[in-house]
């Protein structure tokens, strides 16, 4: 049940058009007129934080779910499974778990793998906003084609176990697909995931249908069905409960 949710993403690439005119663009043109598609740089940096709600689908089942991101880099997902939440959190610095379904009724820390996906997915910013200064490696694939709708390839590599290939439909320069890559004790993990149903909040576009496969099969679903910019959350919402001390014994 635990899956991360996917983020949007940006590309870079060099493309000769039709009609023997050449269009050249390095990577960070193509970047930036990502950017602007889904709203423009200064309007992404400005989000402070975020707080949607919808369902998972998954294996024909229904669960409601909560996400909140607050800026920089706090994240917050609740499900709701058979009565119980689950739940995965960042704080910050660290990702945190209680997960019912696994016998986790106690908050712990995520494993080392988990915290890296986290990290990531709880940048406000997405990958490629400073991407140099993250000490990420981006590289132009080149064309590609995502099912029937051709689409521009980008490599991003964080140099921490987890490669990404991006890809974006040539006409509107928005994140249709991604791969993920994770190497986690010498093996490799790959995911693919799926973005659609793009719809405008408060000048911002984003995914409102999310679908994940693994090997060619789908695994599960997100439907977002509301999203609220610049929301405030109550203190302490991203922090790691502590553990609750075991009641005195009287002698």
């Amino acid at each position: 049940m635990k899956k991360s949710f996917a983020i949007a993403l940006i590309v870079s690439l060099s493309v000769i058009l039709s009609a023997g005119f050449v269009m050249a663009m390095d990577a960070d043109e193509l970047i930036k007129k990502s950017f602007e598609a889904t709203g423009g740089l200064d309007k992404i940096k400005s989000v402070k934080s975020s707080h949607a709600t919808g369902k998972a689908l998954v294996q024909g089942m229904e669960f409601p779910f909560v996400m909140r991101t607050l800026r920089p880099n706090y994240l917050r997902l609740d499900v709701e499974i058979m009565g119980m939440t689950m739940i995965q959190a960042f704080d910050g610095e660290k990702g945190w778990t209680i997960n019912p379904m696994a016998g986790i009724t106690v908050a712990q820390d995520m494993t080392e793998i988990e915290n890296k996906s986290f990290k990531l997915q709880a940048n406000m910013d997405g990958l490629l906003v400073d991407y140099k200064d993250k000490g990420y490696t981006v590289e132009y694939i080149g064309e590609a084609d995502v099912e029937g709708t051709p689409a521009y390839q980008l490599k991003v590599d964080t140099h921490d176990d987890i490669v990404m290939d991006l890809f974006f439909d040539q006409e509107y320069f928005l994140n249709i697909k991604m791969t993920t890559a994770i190497t986690w004790e010498e093996k490799v993990n790959e995911s693919e995931t799926y973005m659609s149903d793009f719809q405008e909040i408060e000048g911002m576009i984003m995914p409102f249908s999310i679908e994940t496969r693994m090997g060619g099969v789908a695994a599960s679903q997100i439907v977002i069905e509301k999203v609220e910019l610049d929301t405030e959350f109550e203190e302490g919402l991203f922090e790691m409960p502590a553990a609750e001390a075991a009641p005195a014994t009287t002698k």
